[in-house]
């Protein structure tokens, strides 16, 4: 169960970046915002071959999750 609030948490206020196996993973209010942030954990030196983003509703709002997909 507290798992889940702080889910819910980072979903509804802040931003969170993933990344593993060529692809980098975030979320956020806007879709910029959302590929913005997935970038930030892209390594360097990479190249990025597709970014996808899908939207998320919230409540009464919408976030993004985007993704980035990289060859190194």
């Amino acid at each position: 169960m507290r798992h889940t609030a702080l889910l819910m948490a980072v979903i509804l206020w802040g931003s969170t970046a993933l990344a593993g196996g060529n692809r980098a993973t975030a979320q956020g209010p806007s879709e910029q915002f959302a590929t913005a942030e997935a970038m930030r954990v892209v390594p360097k030196g990479a190249t990025i071959t597709d970014t996808t983003c899908k939207s998320i509703d919230v409540g009464f709002s919408s976030r993004y999750q985007c993704t980035i997909t990289y060859s190194p």
